[in-house]
């Protein structure tokens, strides 16, 4: 289990993260949702170690990781899958994935990368495909398959429908529940709520560094504000 308990951070003196609790069960997908500038990218870049907290706690199964290095995060399983897929553009497929499993064996890279192409097969048949010439939907694939390279206990995905057409949007939600049957927490950045939502087993939603309202799936489904918000009504 993955918690954060009363996070505060600043970029500047700007107060990003005003005291946000929240946690990610094993085995579970939560979604955190919000207007851009909510902070919620910021969460996710702090359970990576990419910024710092002036205070609050970040524990996994009840350790501290508030000390830790990024990559001692990645270490520990937690794999971040950034906004804007942020491919190598000039590298290869393959090379794309080969990056992602960097931390990895040499003998588990192949058996990673077949488990990738059953959930993304357009990648296969793209492999030698300069990841820059890929359309958007197949580099959120590609994003997405080189994070699942690392091996994830917990996986988090910071807008993956950023852009996409809906029929690809629906195919991406469809492959993260697949991801997640297969034993892989998630914690989901999302401003399509309707699709957050639907997927997620708790949600929250950040207004301005802090938590505003959170509860189950079908909790805020049924919640007014929520709908007229975010659900279109």
């Amino acid at each position: 289990m993955l918690s954060l308990s009363d996070v505060h951070v600043n970029y500047g003196h700007v107060n990003a993260l005003k005291g946000i609790s929240l946690q990610v069960d094993d085995g579970k997908i939560v979604s955190l949702l919000g207007a851009n500038g909510a902070g919620k990218t910021t969460t996710l870049k702090m359970i990576s170690r990419l910024v710092k907290p002036k205070k609050g706690a970040y524990e996994m199964d009840g350790k501290s990781m508030i000390k830790e290095a990024p990559s001692s995060i990645v270490k520990k399983g937690v794999i971040h899958c950034p906004e804007n897929r942020r491919v190598f553009p000039l590298f290869s497929v393959e090379e794309n994935l080969i990056i992602g499993a960097y931390n990895k064996r040499n003998k588990s890279v192949k058996q990673e990368m077949e488990k990738v192409f059953s959930y993304f097969p357009i990648l296969k048949d793209r492999l030698k495909q300069k990841a820059g010439t890929l359309s958007g939907g197949e580099q959120q694939m590609l994003a997405i398959g080189r994070a699942l390279m690392g091996k994830p206990n917990i996986l988090l995905l910071d807008e993956p429908s950023l852009g996409l057409a809906p029929k690809i949007v629906n195919e991406i939600f469809s492959i993260i529940k697949e991801i997640n049957k297969s034993g892989t927490s998630i914690l989901i950045v999302e401003q399509n709520a309707y699709k957050a939502i639907e997927i997620s087993d708790y949600s929250y939603v950040l207004e301005n560094g802090t938590i505003a309202l959170q509860g189950t799936s079908e909790e805020l489904k049924n919640n007014d504000e929520v709908r007229r918000l975010y659900l279109g009504g």
